[in-house]
């Protein structure tokens, strides 16, 4: 019974490319997991478009490419709502895109679980796993870790910036919190958290120094950047990005340690 609680129920959804409703021949490239106890939506799209060119030879292969990061963007902004979401691609995908009715399974951890399933069901990408290298993709990580250090509803989400800059400002910090004041530890003030990539967002790098300059203008205040890990040596945008931070004083951390990450955010909340 103890190791049956490790597991966690989840829907599997498989992505029907249909070129031809009418005929109803359809070919897998891509999946949805759905696991609603650690409020998790990931996505999986193939990338062997060899095989769908030979399933539909006048396939629009730019489509099909734009298709995970398209599903990417929009889990992440339905991310307060993902069962509302996923009912409204139930009802809405009826073209050349569908979703199969949801497989029922057991994992015990459906974000790293998901590539054996992919290649179960779809076929293996011919570039391999997708690198938690993007914004999305590392925010996504940071937010599986926080609901499961049991944090996530004591966070503050989607923070607007313009309370500490200006009105109209349309920026805002991905969580926050305040620790809680106790003897000892950091007492009161706020801790921003935000996600991105050093080598993709040189110029979130650059508002995330402004934004904090007035910040600790009006309060005072920590902010810690999450990022897909030290900037390479040879990469010059990462690098540029990551003295940015430093030289703003910005906290960085690994996506690779979020579970730490979000375990010490636990302990300073006191739960």
């Amino acid at each position: 019974m103890a190791d049956e609680a490790n597991f966690k129920e989840c829907s599997l959804f498989l992505v029907h490319y249909v070129p031809d409703p009418v005929r109803g021949e359809y070919l897998n490239i891509g999946m949805f997991l759905y696991s609603p106890q650690e409020n998790y939506l990931g996505c999986l799209f193939t990338d062997d478009f060899r095989r769908v060119k030979r399933f539909h030879p006048q396939a629009d292969l730019d489509f099909l490419r734009e298709l995970q990061q398209d599903f990417e963007q929009q889990i992440d902004e339905h991310s307060e709502g993902l069962q509302s979401y996923l009912d409204w691609m139930e009802q809405s995908f009826s073209n050349l895109v569908q979703l199969s009715p949801p497989r029922t399974c057991l994992l015990r951890d459906p974000a790293a679980e998901i590539e054996t399933l992919f290649d179960r069901y779809v076929g293996a990408r011919i570039e391999g796993p997708l690198p938690v290298d993007t914004r999305v993709r590392i925010k996504q990580r940071l937010r599986l870790s926080l609901v499961r250090a049991g944090v996530w509803e004591r966070l503050e989400r989607s923070i607007p910036a313009a309370q500490w800059t200006q009105p109209g400002d349309p920026f805002a910090f991905d969580f926050g919190y305040r620790p809680l004041e106790v003897a000892g530890r950091p007492n009161g003030h706020i801790k921003l958290i935000h996600a991105l990539s050093l080598k993709r967002d040189v110029e979130l790098a650059k508002v995330l120094v402004y934004t904090m300059e007035h910040v600790r203008r009006r309060e005072p205040a920590e902010l810690t950047a999450v990022v897909e890990g030290p900037a390479a040596t040879d990469d010059p945008a990462a690098t540029l990005s990551q003295n940015i931070l430093r030289e703003g004083g910005i906290a960085i951390r690994p996506v690779s340690l979020a579970d730490e990450y979000a375990q010490s955010i636990r302990q300073e909340l006191v739960i």
